[in-house]
């Protein structure tokens, strides 16, 4: 027996000196081995019956040798059972049916010593009077129980040192986790052929994988990750159940447990919190510096060629930008559509902080300019400018991401952003009309000493007409196109109301004949302004409107009536308030004649019914 046991002992340290080799004398081994092991067993079990402990003691010195490669046997065989997809790999097939048949062969020898017990405790009576009945001698080794568990142990040791390689790069680690795909699909091709069904090797790889998968998920989602690394993991699990149904041929509902344990909804709520809270985070600070220089005003805006521009919108859109093209990734319109809203919410937010600073710095600027500091109006203009290219960059993403969604998506992402965009343009009319503000606030003086004694002595159109032009300057100058034009067609027309209002003025009156020729001169001057800048059809009705309400300053008594009918006639919504005042103030109409003038004009309101048109300028009058 030494003398084979030696044999064995040589054969099993040369086959050992390549794990990954043919392993030819693999069941030559076995065999001679299991012979041995057989008759150790019978031996060592009527030694036990004899109750005889030296004859026992003197048996298993003398069965050592064979226990020690016995053991140095069943070592080599599990670390080549663990190594069956190295076999494979390495053209090694042929082994694993080696391994089968050895586990297989032990597997019927415990089989018939578990009958046999069995068959002792069913005729137990028997069993005292007839040695066949006794138990069998061998000792039960359950080579495939202990195939199974090494074939775990050898799968955990593998995504143990995956893990391990991968643990502080999670994204990467997601990218490199595809691996059992291929790893599955050696399985299913080279590995479940040489088993039979009844082990149901597939499902026990198919099984263990998910196993582990869903450990190193969890341990992903423990670490708290950041937004980017979520939504790749959740982008992950659902292609890797579409791909282990559509390549390895499982269905979700066979993967147990379901990856995140089904939580993939609060990893999305997650996902969506932590881009709201980086998202707000980022844009608080962009904010904080924006309206830190916009109050201070230490120096001067940014600029594009002649353009003033504020930085925020680069950078805004920078963020934005960077988390809409993650959750585009994702594959998943759902994620995207609420990211977007996530985005455009923040969007909003910005936006009505510039409101409010709009507000509260005008108030400062007008009511103490003394002590505010200069360079309001260059930075309102890059306020406007910036908000027209926030809307711009917004009107890009929508087209950007309009290929990529589908219909259900669609309609939500579109809205969100052309709410979005609405709100910005809503900011540059706002940062426009403030800038109005600014101007017609520095007019309030000149235009309040028309057809006053001021004004027969002076010329406060002039004074007008060369502040605005000032302004126009800077405005042409800096602001963008689209701004440009608005705020000079804005400007003719706060130019006409405040005007036209003058003529209520606190000591106005209207002397003849010298009030009409200074009318036309004021007129002349503001045209001559104007038309550098404002279509020529626009400007005539404009000032067309101005010349049909100066010519109830200089016309006859009895064509006063006429001359408001055709007024009337063009601009249905003019206020017959107006009309009083007008002829309250001319120095060549008594009460009396003005009383005859109002019945018969109020008369004829009164037959024509109230105005239903289209509003026009005079509508925006202060009566």
């Amino acid at each position: 027996m030494y003398l084979t046991v030696d044999q064995i002992q040589n054969m099993i340290d040369n086959e050992k000196q390549n794990i990954l080799g043919p392993a030819e004398s693999l069941l030559f081994i076995h065999y001679q081995l299991f012979r041995l092991q057989e008759f150790r067993d019978i031996t060592m079990y009527q030694a036990n019956i004899s109750s005889q402990d030296d004859v026992v003691l003197t048996l298993k010195k003398y069965f050592k040798r064979l226990d020690e490669v016995s053991e140095d046997f069943e070592n080599y065989f599990w670390t080549l059972s663990k190594n069956i997809m190295n076999l494979v790999r390495n053209g090694q097939g042929s082994v694993i049916v080696r391994i089968v048949k050895v586990i297989e062969a032990e597997e019927i020898a415990d089989e018939r010593a578990t009958t046999a017990e069995h068959a002792r405790h069913s005729h137990q009576n028997l069993a005292t009077k007839f040695k066949s009945v006794q138990t069998s001698p061998r000792v039960i080794r359950s080579f495939r129980s202990q195939f199974q568990d090494k074939l775990h142990d050898s799968i955990s040791e593998l995504f143990e040192d995956f893990y391990g390689k991968y643990k502080n790069a999670p994204v990467e680690l997601l990218g490199q986790l595809d691996f059992i795909f291929d790893d599955l699909a050696v399985v299913f091709q080279e590995i479940v052929p040489r088993f039979p069904k009844k082990y149901n090797i597939f499902s026990v790889f198919v099984l263990e994988y998910h196993h582990h998968v869903y450990n190193i998920l969890d341990r992903i989602v423990k670490n708290d990750p950041d937004a980017g690394t979520i939504l790749r993991l959740i982008r992950w699990i659902r292609t890797y159940y579409k791909r282990m149904n559509k390549e390895i041929r499982i269905s979700e509902d066979i993967l147990e447990p379901p990856l995140l344990d089904g939580r993939e909804q609060d990893l999305i709520n997650d996902y969506l919190k932590l881009v709201r809270d980086l998202v707000d985070k980022w844009m608080m600070n962009l904010m904080d510096g924006e309206t830190k220089d916009f109050i201070e005003r230490s120096k001067a805006p940014e600029e594009a060629g002649d353009l003033y521009y504020l930085s925020g919108s680069v950078y805004m859109f920078k963020i934005v930008n960077q988390q809409i093209d993650v959750a585009a990734e994702s594959g998943q319109g759902k994620i995207l559509a609420d990211v977007v809203k996530e985005c455009c919410e923040v969007m909003l937010e910005t936006q009505q902080t510039w409101m409010n600073l709009l507000k509260s710095e005008l108030k400062r600027q007008i009511e103490k300019p003394d002590e505010v500091p200069p360079g309001f109006v260059d930075y309102v203009i890059a306020l406007a400018n910036d908000q027209i290219r926030c809307a711009d960059f917004t009107d890009e993403v929508l087209n950007r991401l309009g290929p990529l969604l589908s219909e259900k998506y669609r309609n939500q992402i579109n809205n969100d952003l052309e709410e979005a965009m609405k709100g910005f343009l809503s900011v540059a009319r706002a940062a426009k009309d403030t800038l109005l503000d600014i101007v017609f606030n520095d007019l309030k003086k000149p235009f309040s000493q028309f057809y006053t004694s001021d004004w027969y002595q002076e010329n406060p159109m002039l004074l007008i007409i060369e502040t605005v032009k000032d302004y126009t300057f800077d405005f042409c100058t800096h602001l963008n196109e689209y701004l440009r034009d608005k705020i000079m067609t804005n400007t003719l027309e706060r130019f006409i109301i405040a005007y036209i209002e003058a003529m209520r003025n606190k000591g106005a009156k209207f002397k003849k004949p010298e009030c009409v020729t200074r009318i036309v001169n004021d007129r002349t001057t503001a045209y001559a302004f104007f038309q550098q800048h404002i279509p020529s059809k626009e400007l005539n009705n404009s000032f067309d409107l101005l010349a049909r309400i100066h010519t109830l300053v200089e016309s006859p008594r009895k064509s006063i009536f006429l001359d408001y009918y055709n007024l009337k006639k063009a601009f249905g919504d003019v206020p017959i308030g107006l009309i009083e005042d007008i002829l309250s103030r001319r120095d060549d109409l008594d009460r009396s004649q003005i009383k005859e003038i109002m019945e018969n004009i109020k008369a004829k309101v009164k037959d024509t019914g109230e105005y239903t048109g289209t509003p026009t300028i005079l509508s925006k009058l202060n009566f």
